[in-house]
């Protein structure tokens, strides 16, 4: 896989991969042209992507002319990155696309395509395909079931044992994300804060890229300090921050006082986020500002982004404190209505999946808005329509 985010990757990048003879590999393919329309073209390029989604994810890039050995046969190494002829990319990936979709289950989440131009025949495209935790994906195509992973010399096809393990990894992956959670929250209870919070009732929010289960993901937290500190991407419901290196990665946070943090986002080794910060509340009711926990998701998402994090996410939402307290909420049309406090503390919210960096976060979040109003004794949140639309409440 070429080490950068894609849509970063340059001219400069693909002409590195020949210059430097990188070969193919478990991560990495060559192409010298697009798949085309027929059955066996299709079938093999959903071969080749459900492949690397069922392994370690990887890199295919098309318009990269291959070396042969004196027997015709591929070196493994690109000759020279000549482009793509005559072709619109963009209708060339929509295509893709449609294929991908239409030809593996489940879908392969987070895959994204990328042009890159200045190539004297035309545009590269490079076909990204993250490592799946959705897996085995199966390739449905003609009435046709198969999987597929990659070894260093290509995709191969499953056996039944090797399925078998697959589906048993997809499952372990849930697990280990929600031990992470009990653990963290166990931690945030008891007042193991990365800095003292004084205030009792508190929002925490996690968001989990799926591939971070894996113990081999780590960031040089060095390397993307800046990103990390940039004030786009604050501590919930902060007016400012600091930050400083810890044991567990980069921690950014808002002080009310020299004793006291208002809120903080934790950002572990592995890309893992977290965020905790303060509920309004008194003695009968408390705040859960919606709109404001949709942007800072928003805001999460693009600095996952930044600092090389791959789709799909898993976000969690935890309320602490909230116990015999209920959501503050009396418009006079609704005041016959008696809310219902909630009965348990804390109150965690089960996960949702955010698929991609450009989600329409105030969908993802819906369910979990949806469910603190239920456990005030509200049928739903009250900043969405009757449709389910967002119509921008508080």
């Amino acid at each position: 896989m070429i080490p950068k985010p894609i849509d970063r990757i340059s001219k400069e990048d693909i002409d590195a991969l020949v210059e430097n003879g990188v070969a193919e590999s478990k991560t990495l393919e060559y192409k010298e042209s697009l798949p085309g329309n027929s059955d066996e073209d299709k079938k093999e390029f959903l071969g080749d992507a459900s492949s690397f989604a069922n392994a370690a994810g990887g890199d295919i890039v098309y318009g990269m002319k291959g070396k042969r050995d004196g027997n015709g046969k591929s070196a493994g190494t690109p000759e020279k990155a000549g482009g793509l002829p005559g072709i619109n990319p963009d209708q060339e990936i929509l295509r893709l696309e449609k294929i991908l979709s239409n030809g593996v289950a489940p879908r392969i989440p987070g895959v994204h395509f990328q042009a890159i131009n200045g190539f004297p025949q035309g545009p590269v495209i490079v076909l990204r395909i993250p490592k799946s935790w959705n897996s085995p994906h199966m390739v449905i195509f003609k009435n046709r079931s198969r999987f597929y992973s990659r070894a260093s010399n290509g995709k191969e096809q499953l056996d039944v044992d090797q399925i078998r393990a697959a589906f048993a990894l997809s499952e372990s992956v849930g697990e280990k994300i929600r031990r992470f959670r009990d653990e963290r929250i166990a931690r945030i209870v008891a007042g193991e804060t990365p800095l003292p919070m004084a205030h009792p009732t508190k929002v925490v929010l996690h968001v989990f890229p799926i591939e971070s289960a894996d113990p081999s993901v780590r960031i040089d937290v060095k390397e993307h300090f800046d990103e990390i500190r940039n004030p786009r991407y604050r501590p919930i419901f902060s007016h400012g921050l600091s930050w400083r290196y810890n044991f567990d990665g980069v921690l950014t946070y808002y002080n009310n006082t020299d004793s006291d943090c208002h809120s903080y986002l934790q950002v572990f080794r592995n890309r893992v986020l977290e965020t905790a910060g303060p509920l309004s509340a008194d003695q009968k009711q408390f705040g859960f500002p919606e709109d404001k926990l949709i942007e800072y998701v928003k805001s999460y998402l693009q600095l996952l982004k930044a600092i090389g994090a791959n789709p799909p996410f898993v976000i969690l939402l935890t309320l602490i404190g909230v116990k015999g307290l209920t959501k503050s909420y009396e418009p006079a049309m609704h005041s016959y209505f008696e809310a219902s406090p909630i009965d348990r503390d804390p109150l965690m919210l089960p996960d949702v999946l955010a698929e991609d960096f450009d989600v329409k976060v105030e969908t993802v979040l819906r369910p979990l808005f949806d469910m603190v109003w239920q456990a005030c004794g509200w049928e739903r949140s009250m900043n969405y329509n009757g449709n389910g639309e967002w119509t921008g409440g508080r």
